[in-house]
């Protein structure tokens, strides 16, 4: 159901891009993530994103509507259309999304470290892309994650390109291996990592293989720059 609510979302944004005026990243065929996350994640849990997360903000529960109106830029909007598509924060639901490449991976962690001061039984999610592994900032937060047994689970969405660099040009080595030496659980699968994390209260990785099956980036004023359907090569 969530799956459908997704791409259905998306489709109608994709059909209305004339309209839309800030930087869009559609998730059209990462919604097998967000359905695993939907059925493994607590409404007291906290769900980090990034500047791909309309998938992401749905399968926490996010409102449909407002996320729609802030896409437009309408003050009925989920942040009042200031925030547009890449950077939406519903509060209600304990969910953040950022532009800002890793952005928000710190701050993931640095609400793990909170969560276990407090003792509370939630957990923290911080999504990625796989370019994101790149910055200092993510195998920092392994570190203290790791060091401190912080209850965070990073989930990678590998759809094996950065922006139109592929994989294999930018990285010499797969990312799960180079993750476990710092004593890291590496998972196969979401609910794998949701649940060990939930369950040891420590840290998890999991990356997850996608295939973006639309362009990387789409906005009214890029229409005439980039395809709407993903390259063929």
């Amino acid at each position: 159901m969530i799956k459908e609510k997704i791409v259905n979302f998306e489709k109608k944004l994709q059909d209305n891009m004339k309209d839309i005026y800030c930087p869009t990243h559609l998730s059209l065929g990462h919604e097998g993530v967000a359905d695993e996350i939907y059925q493994n994640i607590k409404d007291i849990d906290w769900l980090f994103s990034n500047h791909r997360n309309h998938h992401h903000y749905l399968a926490k529960g996010g409102d449909e509507k407002k996320l729609w109106d802030e896409i437009m830029g309408l003050e009925t909007g989920l942040n009042m259309g200031f925030a547009g598509s890449q950077g939406i924060t519903d509060k209600s639901i304990n969910f953040h999304a950022s532009a800002i490449l890793g952005g928000l991976i710190g701050v993931s962690t640095g609400t793990a470290y909170a969560l276990k001061l407090d003792k509370s039984d939630a957990i923290s999610v911080c999504c990625i892309g796989d370019a994101a592994t790149e910055q200092g900032v993510f195998w920092e937060s392994l570190i203290f994650s790791a060091l401190n047994s912080l209850p965070i689970c990073f989930i990678c969405e590998n759809n094996g390109k950065s922006v139109d660099a592929l994989l294999e040009e930018r990285q010499s080595t797969p990312i799960g291996p180079r993750v476990k030496p710092f004593d890291i659980e590496v998972s196969n699968t979401v609910e794998e990592a949701m649940k060990y994390t939930r369950t040891n209260k420590a840290p998890s990785f999991v990356e997850v293989k996608v295939k973006l099956e639309c362009a990387h980036l789409n906005m009214a004023t890029m229409l005439d720059l980039c395809d709407q359907e993903e390259p063929k090569n």
